[in-house]
């Protein structure tokens, strides 16, 4: 008999601590103070530096109660975006790209419907520990936009200079490289083909590949046929006058913009059309096409991101300053350039 209530004792004892454990499970689980936190909406809206509504700003509270989607939100082509936090003085933070940023201080009010930021964030250059570098050339003037932009703070250099500096130490080039988070290249106007480029076209291609990242028109294309080999040759001239369309398929991109196709009839004096310019259909396989020529099939990417190491180059198949008279166009020359 005693054995009998030991037997049974010891079995209840063991069903109380499973009991006790899972309980403790479940609150450290499912129950923890943090999770319950009661969280409000939030709209914000974001301006570029130029001032007018800017698409495709990230938006993120700091310090979060717990991790969720639900306290970081993409920016429409409005500027707008909702995101939640818990009640009391909160600071949101705006970014796009590597050096674009904004914070604002909110206090969130427990309501049914959004806390409505009042005055708008403006995204304004980390020049304290982010440094860009312009790389000037002949065919393109990328450095007149950037200021145009809002880039108020840049180095300057030529791609004659960087081209020596290449044949002559490149491990010297790369160090001096590094510094910057940023590198635009100017497109030189098809000199970049010559084999004297080539030491600088693969100095670009450690920079890229140590986390760099870098930004080129044209005749950019030089540059990434030798940092990814085999690839950039098979040139493409689909687009014709009547059909030289850009559109793009990303739906992040699509909200930023608020379009998805552009009509690319720019003038310049020599009225420049896509068709006027290369496109290539054999692309690395990790690459990311952000803009196409419409209606062509195969697609022909002229917005295209190419990855390697942890940097990335993107290039657009277009001279960057030619495209001044139609805002769809400018809109999005500003959106890449800012989303670097």
């Amino acid at each position: 008999m005693k054995n009998k209530f030991r037997f049974f004792l010891g079995i209840l004892m063991m069903c109380i601590l499973i009991a006790y454990i899972g309980c403790n499970k479940d609150k450290r689980t499912v129950l923890g103070p943090d999770a319950n936190t009661p969280t409000y909406l939030i709209t914000v809206t974001v301006l570029n530096p130029s001032g007018t509504p800017q698409g495709g700003v990230t938006l993120t509270l700091q310090n979060p109660p717990y991790t969720s989607s639900i306290f970081t939100t993409i920016t429409d082509n409005l500027g707008h975006g909702t995101l939640q936090a818990p009640v009391g003085n909160q600071i949101i933070i705006a970014t796009m790209g590597t050096v674009f940023q904004d914070t604002v201080t909110v206090n969130v009010a427990v309501s049914s419907t959004p806390t409505v930021v009042s005055t708008p964030l403006r995204l304004v250059q980390n020049t304290t520990t982010k440094k860009v570098l312009v790389v000037e050339a002949f065919a393109e003037q990328l450095e007149t936009v950037l200021r145009v932009i809002g880039f108020t703070t840049f180095d300057e250099t030529t791609i004659e200079t960087l081209r020596d500096r290449a044949n002559t130490d490149s491990t010297e080039l790369f160090n001096y490289l590094k510094q910057y988070s940023l590198v635009f290249s100017d497109c030189d106007g098809n000199s970049e083909g010559d084999s004297v480029f080539a030491a600088l076209s693969r100095t670009y291609g450690r920079y890229v590949s140590q986390g760099g990242k870098m930004y080129g028109g044209h005749y950019n294309y030089y540059h990434l046929q030798r940092i990814w080999p085999s690839f950039y040759t098979n040139r493409d001239y689909q687009g014709v006058d009547s059909q030289d369309s850009i559109s793009f398929t990303d739906q992040n991109i699509k909200l930023a913009l608020g379009f998805n196709i552009a009509k690319w009839n720019s003038t310049d004096g020599l009225r420049r059309y896509l068709s006027g310019y290369e496109k290539f259909s054999n692309l690395p396989s990790n690459a990311k096409v952000y803009g196409v020529i419409y209606k062509t099939s195969p697609n022909v990417g002229v917005i295209v991101e190419n990855y390697i190491g942890s940097g990335k180059y993107l290039w657009t198949d277009y001279h960057n300053q030619d495209i001044i008279d139609d805002p769809k166009l400018l809109k999005i020359v500003q959106y890449f350039l800012l989303s670097l």
